[in-house]
């Protein structure tokens, strides 16, 4: 075996230097003192103890890489090994050679050793191993250098005695699920350059003691949870090259002390909650600076014109803070710079023309800011440029025609900003994603935009354009999500195309003046997600194949156009489907029995929080993902509402503003995910389904404008999100029901027009009075009935009281009737005594 061999040749060394004083000169052993001379013999013991000398020293040599410290080593590692698990029992572990049968170096998987024989690096990423450091002795690891185990299920505490590694020069222990905070006793190790630590759960703040390394020069501890400010004594790092303290919790400013990292190239604070101005002396001291991160923090102040001056900055993220003033001017002379992102802040004025200086600048972001002014057209000098936002700004005028020279654009949004004039054309074949959303362009659809092949995203939306879409449209055969809504399009939506349309998930065609029926083109459109065609002058019927054609449809909103016709049964054959918004058209006859009955998205309540879709592309030689979130217009609690983002969360049917009539079925009660449900304006009668107490999420309710009777079922009271109630003009009756959210409702304007209905917030019902109908019109009956005889005998009574009074004859009959009955009766005593 290897380790025997290795200590066998070890010993052969040692014999052999005593061989040299000994076995090969025999004379050394067997003669006697008084067979040499003096001076021989003199000679003898002087060459002796120079060779004894040597020997032991050989001997003290051999001793550092003796047995016993090779053994330490690996029964150091075996024991740790022991007290770990390992996350796929099946899986071949990299730990699974260290055994005792073997020697570490060279046969162990993840340990490398030195010349000398000891180990000088642990390395077992990603493996898999669960546990904690507790058991690892690092003091019998004196030479390791490279300790990594990123990656792994470690947890528990940085053991303190990690000091005790005293040659360490790298200590990786990232992404792992280590907590207790970073030890302090870090900064007694004598000279580690690289410390890595992120993506754990450590939390607690940064020990000033780091500032004893000397020597670091990486210091990594993204998403460790950290709190409270950032050390001054960190700026006593002078060999420090690169710092990442990003997606942590830290506050405060930024140390001025920073600026003594004078080999400082690579900057990470971003995602803390950092305040405060940017120091400027960070850019006049840091020659070697190439990235400069400090995005979503709450630095305020302007951006400093000494940026200027770090003239080897290729990376420059600024992005969501509160920054305010100006781009400066000067950040025209960092002509290396790749990557600039300035947006999300307050800042303020042009444009700087010495932007077009920076000819090597691949991604450009200035969106949501409020900037003003021209494009300047020295933007088309930027040949490199493939990513370019403008998006949210108060930027005018015309955009410069100088934008179609950039012919390797990937990504432009010019979206909500206050440009005339019409899109300029666009060169770039290479284009996946572009947006002119509100603003004021004028003209007809650019043609332009169909001779892009690659193009995946298309937003056109509230603008001035206007005339025919063109058939060319359906000719992108990778569009993923193509809005146009608010603008003045007109004709019919165009049915030729040469591409299958099998990749678009979102078509907005909303608020414009397009005519025909339902557009035949949607039926290659299998991938649909969200439809939007509401606003329009379609008419016809809505075809039957749309819940074939489109099985993954999850928005549908046709309202405020005039299809008619009964509401196709088909659309319950869209499992998918959360939003049915048919509103303010001409739907006749009943709601289909069975057509709520399959729509199963709306039974549940959603838990993905956005619906979005992602499209990949290459930034400065990274794979990169740029996704969108779609949108819908939809009306919410009596308003409309644009959801962005959160449209997934939104379950909900409108059917309002139509001819329905009928009942309303009683299987609505069986979609527990909605939120809105809006059936005003229609011919609907019958009663309130008793069940709608079962709508647990349901947030607004609307049944107005219909000729429903009977009672408010008493269930509605059940309702624990109710916010929004609007049951006035119909024929209800009885008393409403009380309790819980219902009693926050306190609006009698939601009961108007409704003669039957009494209780809170209208008039009080009389003592008694039931909440059924069938009861109260028992009562009423009963209570009638003894009138009707009360008034009978009364007025009976006065008509004979009246005929004595006022006819002679009659009252002369009476009297003689009474007299004889009584004498009769007189008659019949006196025999009786007798």
């Amino acid at each position: 075996m290897a380790f025997a061999a290795r200590l066998k040749n070890r010993r052969q060394s040692i014999s052999t230097i005593r061989g040299e004083n000994g076995a090969n000169h025999p004379s050394s052993c067997s003669c006697s003192p008084d067979k040499l001379q003096p001076d021989a013999m003199e000679s003898r013991a002087t060459s002796t103890k120079a060779r004894l000398l040597l020997l032991l020293l050989l001997a003290c040599t051999c001793g550092a890489v003796s047995p016993s410290s090779e053994a330490a080593e690996a029964k150091a590692l075996l024991t740790w090994k022991s007290t770990l698990t390992f996350s796929d029992a099946n899986a071949s572990s990299p730990l699974s050679s260290w055994s005792p049968a073997s020697f570490p170096c060279g046969s162990w998987s993840g340990v490398a050793c030195n010349a000398a024989g000891r180990i000088a690096a642990l390395t077992v990423p990603g493996a898999g191993v669960a546990g904690t450091l507790d058991a690892l002795d690092f003091s019998a690891l004196p030479a390791l250098a490279s300790l990594n185990l990123s990656g792994n299920h470690l947890a528990g505490a940085i053991p303190a005695n990690v000091s005790l590694l005293a040659s360490l020069a790298s200590l990786d222990l990232s992404s792992n699920n280590l907590t207790g905070g970073i030890p302090a006793a870090l900064g007694t190790l004598r000279g580690p350059r690289a410390l890595v630590l992120r993506n754990n759960p450590l939390g607690g703040r940064i020990p000033g003691s780091l500032a004893k390394l000397a020597a670091l020069r990486r210091l990594d501890l993204q998403a460790v949870r950290l709190v409270g400010t950032i050390p001054t004594e960190l700026g006593r790092l002078r060999a420090l090259t690169f710092l990442d303290l990003s997606r942590n919790s830290l506050s405060g400013e930024l140390p001025p002390s920073f600026a003594g990292m004078a080999k400082m190239r690579e900057l990470y604070l971003s995602r803390n909650n950092l305040s405060g101005v940017i120091p400027p002396d960070l850019f006049t001291s840091w020659p070697e600076v190439t990235l400069f991160f400090l995005h979503y923090n709450s630095f305020t102040g302007s951006i400093p014109p000494e940026i200027g001056k770090a003239g080897k900055l290729r990376f420059l993220a600024l992005e969501a803070n509160n920054l305010t003033g100006v781009i400066p001017a000067e950040i025209g002379s960092l002509t290396g710079l790749q990557f600039l992102d300035l947006g999300r802040n307050s800042l303020s004025g042009p444009i700087p023309a010495s932007i077009g200086n920076l000819k090597l600048l691949v991604v450009m972001a200035l969106s949501f800011n409020g900037l003003t002014g021209l494009v300047p057209p020295e933007i088309g000098s930027m040949s490199l440029l493939q990513n370019l936002d403008l998006n949210g700004n108060q930027l005018e005028g015309e955009l410069p025609a100088t934008i179609s020279s950039l012919k390797d654009l990937y990504s432009l949004d010019f979206s909500n900003n206050k440009f005339t004039g019409t899109i300029p054309s666009i060169a770039s074949k290479k284009l996946l994603s572009a947006a002119f959303a509100n603003n004021s362009f004028l003209g007809s659809f650019p043609r332009t935009f169909c001779q892009i092949a690659s193009l995946a995203l298309l937003d056109l939306s509230s603008n001035q354009l206007s005339g025919e879409l063109p058939n060319c449209l359906w000719d992108l055969e990778d569009l993923l999500f193509l809005d146009l809504s608010g603008n003045g399009f007109s004709g019919k939506v165009p049915s030729a195309g040469s591409a299958n349309l099998s990749s678009l998930e979102s078509l907005h065609l909303a608020n414009n003046r397009l005519t025909g029926g339902f557009p035949t083109i949607l039926k290659k459109c299998k991938q649909l997600i969200v439809l939007d065609i509401g606003g329009n002058h379609f008419s016809s019927q809505i075809p039957s194949w749309i819940g074939s054609s489109l099985p993954f449809l999850r928005i549908l909103r046709l309202r405020s156009n005039s299809f008619s016709g009964s509401i196709p049964l088909q659309l319950s054959q869209l499992s998918h489907l959360q939003l049915l918004d048919l509103a303010a058209n001409q739907f006749p006859g009943p709601i289909p029995q069975g057509l709520l009955a399959n729509l199963t998205s709306m039974m549940k309540p959603q838990t993905e929080f956005n619906m979005t879709s992602l499209i990949h592309q290459q930034i400065l030689h990274l794979d990169a993902q740029m996704n969108f979130v779609d949108r819908i217009d939809v009306n919410w609690k009596m308003r409309s509402y644009t959801f962005l983002g959160t449209i997934a969360l939104m379950i909900g049917i409108d059917l309002s503003g139509n001819s329905l009539s009928g009942e309303i079925p009683t299987e609505l009660a069986n979609l527990q995910g909605l939120r809105f449900l809006n059936l005003s304006r229609n011919h609907l009668s019958g009663h309130i389904p008793e069940n709608i107490g079962d709508l647990k999420l349901l947030e607004s309710l609307d049944c107005s404008w219909n000729e429903l009777s009977g009672a408010i079922p008493s269930s509605i009271s059940k309702l624990p999100s109710l916010s929004s109630l609007n049951l006035s003009n119909n024929n209800l009756s009885g008393e409403i029901p009380t309790g819980n959210q219902l009693q926050t409702l306190d609006d009698p304007s939601i009961y108007n027009n409704n003669s039957g209905l009494c209780g809170y917030p209208l008039v009080a019902c009389s003592k008694g009075s039931s909440a059924t109908v069938e009861t109260r019109d028992t009562e009423l009956e009963t209570v009638y009935f003894y009138y009707s005889i009360i008034a009978g005998l009364v007025l009976g009574f006065w008509l004979w009281l009246g005929s004595l009074v006022f006819f002679k004859t009659w009252r002369t009959y009476v009297f003689c009737c009474v007299d004889r009955l009584l004498q009769d009766k007189v008659m019949k005593r006196r025999r009786a005594f007798r």
